[in-house]
């Protein structure tokens, strides 16, 4: 998967699998806890018949402290996953 940031302007946008997605006045932390609800809410939502799901996050420093009704299924969660266990690799390559 390639994601592109390109700025036009003064604006923003991100570019995911050939979806353009604009992106606001929100901080990139913020768009991290949106995949976090986005993939714990869907499965609980799917599970219970939910029409809603909330996350309740703090960022304190440079930790996430968040609460929010589990459904077991949180382990098919990758944002969840990477959170709580690790797992992302970013190699910097030198700029030329």
């Amino acid at each position: 998967m390639i994601i592109k940031l390109r700025r036009v302007g003064s604006d923003y946008y991100a570019e995911v699998n050939g979806v353009v997605i604009r992106i606001g006045n929100l901080r990139p932390i913020d768009y991290l806890l949106i995949a976090l609800a986005y993939g714990l809410g869907t499965r609980y939502m799917d599970r219970y018949g939910a029409d809603e799901y909330m996350v309740n996050c703090e960022v304190v420093n440079y930790e996430i402290r968040c609460m929010a009704n589990c459904g077991g299924s949180e382990d098919r969660c990758l944002v969840y996953r990477l959170l709580t266990r690790g797992g992302l690799t970013l190699r910097c390559l030198t700029r030329s």
